[in-house]
């Protein structure tokens, strides 16, 4: 029995790292990212410590060319220091790699949008937020990949309110890379 998932276990990781042939060993590590796709989830703290709020984020990113590449990403809360408040960001942006298509990869990139926001004692309404990132990426075991990242938030809140919610944003994230 064991054999047989020993076996069973080889083949569909023999057929899982095919899928992205570009990580499997030094040789395959060419630069070339172009038309790449990564899909991932993770772990997110926002905004500063009196209001942090830590998201489940889902990210994609698709490789316009071997160094640029297209993202966006959007998150749920899952716990915040406020009780009752409401975060929901949805972001689109860029990034810049300095090492494609190679087993450690370091970028930088921004990203913009809308952040739905309600506190008990404030009313829901939309906000725009920009976002400065640098990161790095580990990529193994063929398709998949860790990724960390910071940056700052710019995110003005209510402007009647003078609710300033800009602060260092953390992320962490794992995934896989088509």
């Amino acid at each position: 029995m064991f054999r047989f998932l020993f076996v069973a276990l080889v083949l569909c990781a023999s057929s899982v790292t095919a899928v992205a042939p570009n990580q499997m060993g030094m040789a395959f590590n060419d630069g070339v990212q172009k038309n790449n796709l990564k899909l991932s989830l993770g772990v997110s703290s926002e905004n500063h410590p009196a209001l942090r709020t830590y998201l489940a984020q889902g990210q994609f990113e698709f490789f316009a060319t071997d160094r640029f590449s297209v993202r966006g990403n959007s998150g749920i809360p899952i716990s915040s220091t406020v009780s009752g408040m409401k975060y929901y960001p949805l972001l689109l942006g860029g990034a810049f790699h300095l090492f494609p298509r190679f087993w450690f990869d370091v970028y930088i990139g921004a990203d913009a949008g809308f952040v739905h926001i309600a506190t008990p004692t404030l009313a829901a309404s939309w906000s725009t937020r920009i976002t400065p990132i640098v990161g790095a990426t580990l990529y193994y075991w063929g398709i998949f990949f860790l990724e960390a990242e910071a940056g700052y938030s710019v995110l003005k809140y209510a402007e009647q309110a003078a609710l300033d919610l800009s602060a260092p944003t953390y992320r962490v994230r794992i995934g896989f890379y088509l």
